[in-house]
């Protein structure tokens, strides 16, 4: 019956098309906008199926990707010819619709891990991605008339995790719907000035480069520069506060006073954002003596698209009560040069670019200060370690990274980045690499406070904290680092 529907479906292609006149030139494969059906036409394909087969199609068998392709098609009618209804949403009574269902969404084996989450959790997993597949385009159909959806929780989400402008994308480049004129626009406006943004920062970060090297300052860049301009396929999509540099203790001097000749002072934004409130004794002090990164470094601006233009600046990759360290001088010495922005900039060897990244993201993950303000867990960071695995799939050497590793004693906090990254991006880490790093005992995925002498543990798995948008109000103990900005934060901790 299959070879029978095939041919059907491929005769009513032809039929419909405005295009495709001959039905041996068709194969299974071939994508129906390429074959000339419209959306318009494609409503018409629909009628005529279900005149043709004697079918009904539900609203679960409307989906975008069931048809994608003549395949796709064909196996919709074959599926409905025989009664079957898996993975299709059965048609519910006015009053059964106006109640939400226990679980009315699509169980796709790749996607069975988040099943358990809300669905704005779902939602946000699906289209935090440079590359849906089906299948996520399918969830995220599927949750998007699903009466249980927040909107305003899942904009937080998204904000919260740093994506907004990757979602936006998604939501427009496969027509996710239904969504009215003015959530569109909301989502659109977010990518929009993400890219004004980017367009802002840029231009500072150009000028900041040509200075450093005008001087002769052999400051590496970290993470979001170089990850935006050359990892991510629009820079845009890539949201960034601050720009990071490692900087040697011998031309840490030179570099603050360069930054000072641009501007810039370490404090705090002020309230009206016109000015840096000069650092407070106790916090510049003990930064100084616990910190392996410098307090900030500010310069207002009165840009529509950024207020204040921030640069971290670290000296060792570890924080002292972690005893261990990687210093500056050793991801300078691996180096390599590359242009950001049309200017000359060192940026740190494959490797040394993803231990970087991913004892950041531990760090970020455990430690209480970046708890209590509701960055701990945020998708941005996930995303930036598969698209580096991805984008040095052909170069990047595992044995360098594994003896880096055994030398600085930092297999836990890698492992824990990529496993993390495999919950929410399943199939990008290889399983031999995870296989490699995975330590023993796995105990401490759940743990943090050690950086802050106060250890303790999560109750629930690593998915569910990432979906819950209050866990710093179930953490125990208080971070004594002072936070040397006050003022204009993204802070959202407990919120």
């Amino acid at each position: 019956m299959e070879d029978d529907s095939t041919a059907r479906v491929v005769a009513l292609v032809c039929q419909v098309s405005e295009s495709a006149a001959d039905p041996d030139a068709i194969g299974l494969d071939d994508e129906l906008r390429d074959l000339g059906i419209t959306s318009l036409l494609l409503i018409q394909l629909i009628t005529q199926l279900e005149e043709e087969f004697d079918l009904e199609l539900t609203e679960g068998d409307l989906l975008p990707s069931n048809f994608h392709t003549v395949s796709a098609t064909v196996r919709l009618v074959e599926a409905r010819r025989n009664g079957s209804s898996e993975c299709l949403a059965p048609r519910q009574s006015a009053a059964a619709a106006a109640e939400p269902t226990a679980n009315p969404l699509p169980r796709v084996s790749t996607l069975s891990r988040w099943s358990d989450l809300p669905v704005e959790a779902q939602l946000l997993l699906s289209t935090a991605r440079l590359d849906m597949a089906p299948d996520h385009v399918d969830l995220a159909t599927a949750i998007l008339h699903d009466r249980r959806l927040d909107w305003g929780a899942f904009l937080d989400l998204a904000t919260r995790n740093r994506v907004l402008a990757v979602v936006a994308r998604n939501f427009d480049r496969k027509h996710l719907g239904p969504l009215g004129t003015v959530r569109r626009s909301t989502l659109r406006a977010a990518y929009l000035y993400n890219r004004g943004r980017h367009q802002a920062t840029l231009a500072e970060w150009r000028s900041v480069f040509a200075l450093l090297r005008e001087r002769g300052i052999s400051a590496v860049a970290r993470k979001g520069a170089y990850l935006a301009n050359h990892v991510y396929p629009d820079p845009a999509l890539r949201y960034m506060e601050d720009l990071d540099l490692y900087v040697t203790d011998e031309e840490l001097p030179a570099l603050v006073e360069a930054l000072s000749d641009l501007g810039y002072q370490q404090g705090s934004d002020s309230p009206d954002r016109r000015h840096v409130v000069p650092l407070q004794r106790e916090t510049a002090v003990f930064w100084q003596l616990n910190v392996a990164a410098l307090p900030p470094f500010l310069r207002p601006t009165s840009d529509p698209y950024i207020d204040v233009f921030s640069i971290d600046v670290r000296r060792d990759l570890m924080e002292p009560a972690s005893g261990k360290s990687v210093p500056a001088k050793a991801f300078l010495a691996r180096a390599h040069t590359t242009q950001i922005g049309g200017e000359d900039v060192l940026v740190p060897g494959n490797e040394d670019m993803l231990l970087d990244i991913a004892v950041h993201l531990h760090r970020e993950a455990t430690t209480l200060s970046s708890i209590h303000a509701g960055k701990d867990l945020v998708l941005l960071r996930f995303l930036d370690v598969a698209l580096w695995v991805r984008h040095t799939a052909d170069v990047l050497d595992w044995d360098v990274l594994e003896r880096a590793i055994d030398e600085h004693g930092l297999a836990g906090e890698l492992y824990f980045a990529l496993h993390c990254t495999d919950e929410v991006f399943p199939g990008v880490i290889d399983t031999a690499a995870l296989a490699r790093f995975r330590p023993a005992d796995l105990d401490y995925l759940d743990a943090y406070g050690a950086l802050d002498g106060q250890p303790a543990r999560w109750d629930d798995e690593f998915l569910s904290r990432l979906a819950d948008r209050h866990r710093s109000a179930r953490v125990l103990g208080r971070s004594a680092l002072p936070r040397p900005r006050v003022q204009w934060t993204d802070d959202h901790g407990g919120r």
